[in-house]
């Protein structure tokens, strides 16, 4: 694999800087286990760094500073039921980023995107409080040689249902770390159900899960998240 990453500016969380799990997805393509990604610094749009691997970790550097570090991680498959596709639907019109974003262009939840251009995943309350949930139809422009979502796509829907999740309890985070693991592929135009759950709160870090289900699979993607309160 390439040994550079640049960020297109399409793929931002905040405005000028990538979405943290489209990022993590990318560096978690270079390793062959479980991936836990610690974000170090906002990933730059439109520069070039380097990957680089060592034996027990890979680091994402530009000059001297490190953006983002890869090590082996774990994490249990199992997450809260989710609601069938048509409540997702009904879910996502209770999407609080339509009233107010932090990051109104985030490529995976920002209001202010459209489909196919972005992911469009607008996570709402559902009928169960303790999670939120959205529907999902992955594109095309998605797919990898075989159909299936892109390995990095499907971090990054893993992402940001988890921060919505956590906005409710804090109004301006940062992804710190984030762990994934992906048992089954999604083919691009499947319908999916993402959800999103608080599993607590230690000081300024935030705790949050993550999964995705189809119609097919059932339960496909699971993710833990650490958020951080910048306030």
């Amino acid at each position: 694999m390439d040994n550079h990453l640049t960020i297109e500016p399409r793929f931002c969380g905040p405005i000028n800087s990538g979405n943290g799990g489209y990022v993590c997805g990318l560096l978690s393509n270079y390793v062959d286990y479980t991936a836990e990604v610690t974000l170090r610094q906002p990933p730059p749009l439109n520069t070039e760094m380097d990957v680089v691997v060592e034996e027990n970790e890979l680091r994402l550097m530009l000059s001297n500073e490190t953006i983002a570090s890869v090590t082996s991680g774990t994490i249990d498959f199992e997450a809260p039921q989710a609601p069938d596709f048509h409540m997702a639907v009904e879910a996502s019109k209770n999407y609080l980023g339509f009233k107010d974003h932090p990051y109104p262009y985030c490529f995976v939840c920002g209001p202010n995107r459209n489909s196919p251009d972005a992911l469009c995943i607008f996570p709402g309350k559902s009928s169960n409080d303790s999670i939120i949930a959205a529907p999902w139809e992955p594109d095309k422009l998605l797919a990898d040689t075989d159909g299936n979502v892109k390995n990095e796509f499907v971090w990054a829907a893993l992402d940001c249902p988890g921060g919505i999740v956590v906005l409710e309890e804090s109004k301006m985070i940062l992804l710190g770390r984030m762990t994934a693991k992906i048992k089954f592929k999604i083919q691009v135009g499947e319908k999916c159900v993402v959800i999103g759950w608080l599993k607590r709160q230690e000081g300024r870090k935030l705790y949050s899960g993550t999964a995705i289900y189809t119609e097919s699979k059932g339960l496909c993607a699971v993710a833990n998240a650490i958020w951080i309160d910048t306030k």
